[in-house]
């Protein structure tokens, strides 16, 4: 019953999402799809190739943008025992990228080009994250 139900509800955001609208999402924000293109400045020039990408943009709520900014990060890199070699905890401003502005975070501060099709995580966050109860020794950079 609660599959057909999810089921259900799938198909019908589905449907909206690719008529344009936005979707709310209870208590983390909306999602919507909108597209990359290159402008032009005549109508007869309007064609489907100026599409560069597709995106799935998210848009989270004030409460999880505070949550997300005021929540340390930690990163934990262990050798191929387990044991960990070093641990550094976040000391940053939690500032906070907005996709929705061109890359620009909260602050009004941007980044050329915004999120183009998804990017990428580069180098990653080496080892995962760790638990804070033992006595490795923890660096603060």
């Amino acid at each position: 019953m609660i599959k057909a139900a999810w089921d259900a509800a799938g198909e019908v955001i589905r449907t909206w999402a690719t008529e344009g609208h936005s979707i709310p999402i209870p208590g983390l924000g909306t999602m919507r799809f909108g597209v990359r293109s290159k402008a032009v400045e005549k109508l007869e020039d309007v064609k489907t190739s100026l599409i560069s990408v597709r995106r799935i943009i998210f848009t989270p709520n004030v409460d999880v943008k505070d949550e997300l900014k005021n929540t340390s990060i930690q990163i934990t890199c262990l050798d191929e025992e387990g044991n960990v070699l070093k641990r550094v905890i976040s000391g940053d401003s939690g500032e906070i990228e907005d996709n929705e502005n061109g890359g620009e975070n909260q602050n009004g501060s941007g980044s050329e080009g915004g999120n183009t099709g998804g990017g990428s995580n580069q180098g990653g966050n080496t080892g995962g994250g760790g638990g804070g109860d033992d006595d490795s020794p923890i660096d603060d950079d």
